[in-house]
């Protein structure tokens, strides 16, 4: 894995888990509702709120990850340590919708410190280099 390749795996993660918030959104209020200006909705169901927090937290993640990945690939920082780094947070990020979605709470968080521990190698790994 390059550090490009994260950043475009960590996109496409995005794209799977606001497509799961907009289903989740059309499921409960309706395709008319989907496709009109949303102005009135039913209550969000537990697993629409959890999807809208889960996108949110994903974007937190990207805001850090992804201009140290684009830094590390600009200044050359490939080492195993930001290599592994990327992996770390790119496998966290595609399995924390899962636990969130599921409501395993340990386990969310474990995979929540897993994704910061790769994103904190690859800072690691890029403030030494430059």
């Amino acid at each position: 894995m390059t550090m490009l390749s994260a950043v475009v795996w960590s996109v496409a993660i995005l794209f799977v888990i606001i497509s799961a918030q907009a289903t989740s959104g059309i499921l409960n209020n309706g395709v008319k509702w989907g496709f009109g200006s949303r102005d009135s909705s039913k209550d969000e169901t537990v697993f629409q709120a959890r999807a809208k927090r889960t996108v949110a937290n994903h974007m937190e993640s990207m805001m850090m990850f992804v201009p140290l990945a684009l830094v590390a690939h600009l200044a050359g920082v490939s080492t195993d340590l930001a290599i592994k780094g990327a992996m770390l947070y790119v496998a966290a990020r595609a399995i924390y919708p899962l636990t969130y979605w599921t409501g395993l709470p340990y386990a969310r968080t474990v995979v929540w410190f897993v994704g910061v521990a790769g994103t904190a190698m690859v800072f690691f790994q890029v403030i030494s280099a430059v």
